[in-house]
């Protein structure tokens, strides 16, 4: 997004440079979108930076939603004053318009990527808590396992005894006699 908020402050401060070198009539309407872009850029510059991204996108956002209103009210005015008669500069109209829709698309764009990136850390988030939780209680999630089968050879109380296999005296009644 930080090289997107760049092209487009480059793509306004292009529109004035272009509308300043295609005639020597100026007007003030001429640097409107030069004192947008040069922000714009700025943020663009700013969200290269992976901690202010955030941040820098919805500061580059909100300018831009700015400047799309401010653009969009002085087309109208331009338009309104051309259809009455008025004399206006058709460069300036072109200009502001064309100014109203940069703004526009990147409004849009900003907004898509915003709302992306909130979705994407919700997800995080819930992964997050997720796995805390499984470290918190990891018997809640897991199915219960069920007690081991205890063999009736084996004395429950001594864990050291030898297998059954080893252990003779188990399978032949015990003697007194020591020959045997």
């Amino acid at each position: 997004m930080a090289r997107i908020g760049i092209v487009f402050g480059l793509v306004l401060f292009g529109l004035t440079i272009a509308a300043l070198s295609a005639t020597t009539q100026k007007s003030y309407t001429q640097f409107l979108p030069m004192m947008f872009g040069i922000p714009l850029l700025f943020f663009g510059v700013v969200a290269l930076n992976p901690h202010r991204r955030g941040d820098s996108v919805f500061a580059a956002l909100i300018l831009a939603l700015v400047g799309m209103a401010i653009a969009t009210v002085r087309t109208i005015v331009l338009a309104v004053s051309w259809v009455r008669g008025g004399d206006i500069n058709s460069l300036s109209f072109q200009l502001v318009a064309s100014m109203s829709v940069v703004c526009c698309v990147f409004v849009v764009i900003a907004g898509l990527w915003r709302r992306r990136r909130k979705a994407e850390e919700e997800r995080v988030e819930d992964a997050r808590r997720r796995s805390a939780a499984l470290l918190r209680n990891p018997l809640v999630v897991n199915p219960p396992v069920a007690d081991p089968v205890i063999p009736a050879h084996i004395d429950p109380e001594n864990p050291y005894q030898t297998p059954a296999i080893l252990n003779e005296s188990s399978s032949t009644p015990p003697t007194d006699d020591p020959a045997k």
